[in-house]
């Protein structure tokens, strides 16, 4: 187990957003997604701007 500090206001909205049975550690599991190397993903594609192609995947997926 681990502790973190967070700011008052971001203790207030994660409170705020959780439910009263579920615990900061679940909500953050269940609302968090984990970030990916997309480097290393993509190590094979050499000459390719992965940083670009992640962003348009991105930005795709938030028009959707």
């Amino acid at each position: 187990m681990a502790n973190i500090y967070v700011t008052d206001e971001a203790y207030a909205r994660l409170k705020a957003a959780k439910s009263e049975d579920q615990s900061f550690s679940d909500w953050i599991l269940e609302n968090v997604r984990p970030q990916i190397d997309w480097d290393r993903h993509f190590g094979s594609c050499k000459g390719m701007d992965v940083k670009r192609i992640v962003k348009e995947l991105q930005d795709e997926r938030r028009r959707t």
